[in-house]
């Protein structure tokens, strides 16, 4: 594997998330079909059954934002299942941190934001076609890789040096809710990546080679999928 200048280590550590004061600032189980303080910016968004879904497998930059105040240690949380579109072997989703000015209407980039995005596009990338990047975005059509971790900005040609883990992408997965649980400092750019296999256990650890700064908004995105989401907690960590 190639080497970045971001480490990703696996931290055997035994952290539960009990073990950290939280203030949360976004908490939506989704359980009323309103989407109150959600702004739909493209694609085809609603819940149904308790869960926000995104429909629409052919669009290629659907997005939804909610304001969210997010300095110091933010915590991210929320589950993710497979709905369709991933036939084609392309698809991605992602999540927009740290938002200023953010996209009103269908578009590239998303303001002044950091995106983490996982990518599967094995025609570009190569086996097993599944990547981990992180995006700066600089306005709605200007937004390349992060270049303190990648060597360029470039998606296509330096996006596939961070892959994911081979034991994460068997098929039987397709069925399963997959928690997420991402904690950042944007005062340092230092991060952990909770496994989804057991994200109270341990995690990886990463760092973004410098601050991100503070953000008003936080969204999430997709491309060419359908998806469902749940249980979305933006939290302020002590």
């Amino acid at each position: 594997m190639k080497v970045v200048r971001v480490v990703l280590i696996v931290l055997f550590i035994g952290v539960a998330a009990a073990a950290f004061c939280q203030t949360s600032y976004v908490s939506d189980d989704f359980s009323s079909p309103m989407l109150k303080d959600w702004m739909k910016v493209s694609g085809s968004w609603r819940v149904l059954e308790g869960r926000l879904y995104q429909t629409d497998r052919d669009e290629k930059m659907a997005m939804i934002t909610i304001p969210v105040s997010q300095s110091g240690k933010v915590l991210y949380e929320f589950n993710v299942r497979y709905v369709g579109g991933g036939e084609d072997n392309y698809a991605g989703f992602g999540i927009h941190i740290c938002v200023d000015n953010p996209a009103t209407k269908r578009s590239w980039g998303n303001g002044q934001s950091i995106l983490g995005w996982v990518t599967w596009d094995p025609d570009v990338y190569g086996y097993p076609g599944a990547f981990i990047q992180v995006y700066e975005s600089r306005g709605s059509t200007d937004m390349g890789l992060w270049t303190k971790v990648f060597p360029g900005s470039d998606p296509v040609r330096y996006g596939g040096l961070i892959p994911i883990r081979a034991d994460y992408l068997r098929t039987e997965y397709l069925d399963a809710t997959v928690p997420i649980k991402i904690m950042l400092d944007t005062r340092t750019g230092e991060g952990r990546f909770y496994d989804p296999m057991d994200p109270n256990r341990y995690y990886y650890g990463f760092n973004l080679g410098t601050a991100v700064g503070s953000g008003s908004y936080f969204s999430i995105r997709m491309n060419s999928v359908a998806l469902s989401i749940d249980n979305v907690k933006v939290s302020k960590v002590y």
